[in-house]
């Protein structure tokens, strides 16, 4: 469970996105089809069993929903819940997997969606958007180009930028021309945490509450703490709960005002923040 901080200081592993699926729904699928579940058991590998089993995993949730009559095949590979709105100017391309669309999630005009997606329910995806082999979780607002990459649930990204190749969680706010890089200039294997991936795509592990300014460029492989700010250039990891303007310029948040902070935000999604939202953030500010 530690190989999996920041992520797992305030969510339980089973309830992690991973091939478009939090790891207990994923589990069950597998077993469904008579096969066995692999777990991630670094951070890492959050985004390339994403990648690796997300397709997989869309094509075995369609011959159930298939069944329900609430999903209809809107296009060839488009499986769309009635209570979603698809706009119009919106292209669709199934040729690398399907495009699922849950109910109350809205489509605006504009976008260009790339299989495999799973976008779940009552997420937004804002106009002039990229999105590809990528989950967006509930209630997320996402704009710009997003690929390879996990969004955890009531996250925003709703403007310009890139996010490729990574793992959002939840609660995170990443402002107008943020990006993400996922490929070093050398072209060699990322590192993340000092673990040597094999890989090399690989962009952000974003711990939840984090919040990323406007305009901030983030390094390859880079982990970013539970509940930091970041601004300018990250060109090393961050840690919990940070004021982070460079590597030699940090400073620390007090815990109530990240209470503060994530009361504000879950207030304007009409969430409430309760003692065990208060409790979990306390144990991560706490926890070595």
């Amino acid at each position: 469970m530690e190989k999996l901080w920041p992520i797992t200081l305030t969510r339980k592993i089973s309830d992690i996105h991973c091939g478009g699926f939090t790891m207990a729904e994923e589990e069950s699928l597998s077993f469904k089809a008579g096969e066995l579940f692999e777990a991630p058991n670094e951070l890492f590998e959050l985004v390339t069993f994403h990648k690796k089993n997300l397709s997989t995993n869309l094509n075995k949730y369609k011959e159930v929903i298939i069944k329900n009559n609430d999903y209809t095949e809107v296009r060839p590979g488009v499986f769309a819940h009635a209570g979603a709105v698809i706009d119009e100017q919106v292209v669709f391309n199934t040729k690398n997997g399907l495009v699922i669309i849950e109910k109350g999630a809205h489509i605006n005009p504009f976008n260009y969606i790339s299989g495999p997606v799973r976008i779940d329910e009552s997420a937004t995806i804002n106009p002039h958007s990229n999105i590809s082999n990528s989950y967006i979780g509930k209630y997320c607002k996402v704009g710009g180009e997003v690929s390879n990459s996990i969004i955890e649930s009531y996250s925003n990204k709703g403007h310009h930028g890139y996010l490729g190749d990574s793992y959002v969680g939840s609660w995170v706010n990443i402002g107008g021309g943020a990006s993400t890089s996922n490929l070093k200039n050398t072209y060699g294997k990322i590192k993340l945490g000092g673990v040597e991936t094999g890989e090399q795509f690989l962009g952000s592990i974003i711990a939840d509450h984090a919040k990323i300014a406007i305009n901030v460029s983030i390094y390859t492989g880079k982990i970013i703490g539970t509940g930091a700010h970041i601004y300018g250039t990250v060109e090393t990891d961050v840690p919990k709960f940070v004021n982070y303007f460079n590597k030699d310029k940090m400073t620390e948040i007090p815990i109530e005002i990240t209470e503060k902070i994530a009361e504000r935000m879950m207030s304007r999604r009409k969430v409430q923040f309760t003692e065990e939202d208060k409790k979990m953030l306390k144990y991560a500010y706490t926890i070595i």
